[in-house]
């Protein structure tokens, strides 16, 4: 979403506080799914019946479905999850709000199911979970048993609404200030400077300034998210640990969208291994699923391939480069420079993002 469809979508969201305060306990999370159904309804009608049919039918579904049928019932659900978000991207005019990260949750319920560690929800909880306004359209993408847990545990408390607030400011500032007005002005003052520069090195520049307001945009997104949750009384999972501090690509990679990358760590990279014994073929699956979870092109292909060289390389060289302060002042550099060099480097075999 542009700045101005996001800020709409913030002060709509902000309102989920005194919802979830004014209307008696028992009822708080109907009265916040309902506000949120609402919202998805102005903002996105196709995402409410697709989000709607999720919703129940995971809970139905699953709930119904006997102990012999787990394998054919995951199977025909995370089919359909799939190739709806696949079917939805092919679609230009289909206005979609959040639907790589709804759908991403409703893997994980259906997967933990299967798995016999999460039983079935019942309706009330499904909608409860689908229909939490602050993370659908930019995550984090939480689990639900931190989400119900969460929900049994809130009590108001003054310092933990402060701290939502400030972190709610902060992500305001992120993205309306640093992000939608500071880097758009520097991105476009530094075409003219850097177009001097051989086309490679232009565009690896303009790439990694790209990173870096997209950190800006993402993390203060996530903070606005984070930020309300905490108003309302719940501490969900974070998504951002300071990924610029990270001092090869592995460890960004453990910093950056955690939600995202534990989320494919547990239903691909692991299950990958385990079956076939080759951590190799499991990073780059994984890697691959995270490409394709952006967009779903040759150009992510490729993408994933390339990160997935840069984990390697940072696993077989680990111990051997610099360390303490020198250490902490080059590997984000290296980091940056590693992940800015994608777009180039794609783009000298014809292959644009």
């Amino acid at each position: 979403m542009i700045a101005l469809e996001y800020s709409n979508f913030v002060w709509l969201a902000l309102l989920t506080v005194p919802i979830s305060w004014m209307v008696p306990r028992s009822f708080a999370f109907d009265a916040v799914a309902l506000w949120s159904a609402i919202v998805v309804l102005l903002l996105s009608p196709p995402t409410l019946i697709w989000l709607g049919l999720i919703a129940v039918c995971v809970s139905s579904l699953l709930h119904d479905s006997p102990d012999r049928g787990r394998g054919f019932m995951t199977g025909l659900i995370c089919f359909f999850l799939i190739g709806g978000l696949i079917a939805a991207r092919s679609l230009p005019t289909f206005a979609w709000l959040g639907g790589a990260f709804f759908t991403l949750r409703a893997l994980h319920v259906t997967l933990d199911w299967w798995m016999g560690t999460l039983p079935s929800p019942t309706l009330r909880e499904s909608l409860r979970y689908f229909f939490f306004l602050p993370v659908i359209p930019a995550g984090p993408i939480n689990r639900l048993p931190h989400f119900s847990t969460q929900l049994r545990r809130r009590r108001w408390d003054l310092p933990t609404f402060a701290t939502g607030f400030e972190r709610f400011l902060l992500g305001a500032i992120f993205f309306f200030v640093i992000s939608g007005y500071g880097m758009d002005r520097v991105i476009s003052l530094a075409g003219g400077p850097l177009g001097v520069l051989p086309p490679f090195l232009e565009i690896w520049a303009l790439s990694a300034l790209s990173w870096i307001d997209l950190f800006f945009a993402f993390a203060g997104s996530t903070h606005i998210a984070l930020g309300i949750t905490l108003m309302i009384g719940l501490a969900l999972e974070e998504n951002f640990n300071k990924p610029w501090r990270a001092r090869n690509l592995l460890d960004f990679w453990t910093r950056w969208h955690m939600t995202l990358t534990r989320w494919v760590q547990d239903y691909v990279y692991q299950p990958i291994v385990g079956l076939t014994r080759k951590p190799v073929i499991g990073l780059l699956l994984a890697m691959l699923v995270i490409g394709l979870w952006h967009a779903f092109s040759l150009y992510y292909v490729l993408w994933a391939f390339w990160q997935s060289l840069g984990i390697i390389l940072a696993r077989l060289i680990k111990g051997r480069g610099p360390s303490g302060r020198l250490a902490f002042a080059i590997g984000p550099l290296g980091v940056l420079a590693w992940l800015s060099a994608a777009r180039p480097v794609l783009d000298l075999i014809g292959v644009s993002q």
